[in-house]
């Protein structure tokens, strides 16, 4: 048995609003080159939004879930964490508030105490992790139904104790 799941940034924020900074971008480096005033500063300007937005086109959230355990990364920023089951206590699909709970979408590390950390790209679903020692770490899903499902198939074959 195994899940796989890879997730991408929503796609509202690359069509709109980075390609409005890219072309604010663009109309700054038209009027400097117009008025015949040196084009390097404004040429930086214009390239670091172009810069984020192919950033946002290759980061993506993956994740393995298996029965020895949890293997995720947010590349290409890290190379990837597995969790064995032996070092959760509970784990279950929940709903949760990205704004509220772990203030907005992305790596979210030590966010708080009480909501402990997160790594998501999108929506309101996710695979919660409380671990032996207390912590906690969220996992963001697109396919939260499917992940259930499997979850649930998990703690009928024993590898995961049910809440």
């Amino acid at each position: 048995m195994q899940y796989t799941e890879s997730q991408k940034f929503g796609k509202w924020l690359l069509l709109v609003i980075l390609p409005t900074t890219v072309a604010f971008s663009a109309f700054s480096l038209i009027y400097a080159y117009k008025k015949g005033e040196g084009v390097s500063f404004e040429l930086l300007f214009a390239l670091i939004p172009v810069a984020i937005m192919i950033l946002f086109f290759i980061m993506r959230l993956d994740t393995t879930i298996n029965d020895e355990g949890i293997f995720f990364r947010f590349y290409p920023f890290q190379k990837g964490k597995f969790i064995p089951w032996t070092a959760i206590h509970k784990a279950y699909v929940r709903k949760y508030n990205p704004i509220s709970e772990y203030g907005g979408w992305g790596l979210r590390t030590g966010w708080s105490k009480k909501t402990g950390g997160a790594y998501n790209t999108a929506g309101d679903m996710g695979l919660q992790l409380e671990y032996k020692d207390g912590k906690r770490f969220l996992l963001g899903t697109q396919r939260a139904d499917e992940l259930r499902v499997f979850m649930e198939g998990l703690y009928k074959s024993g590898v995961v104790l049910p809440l």
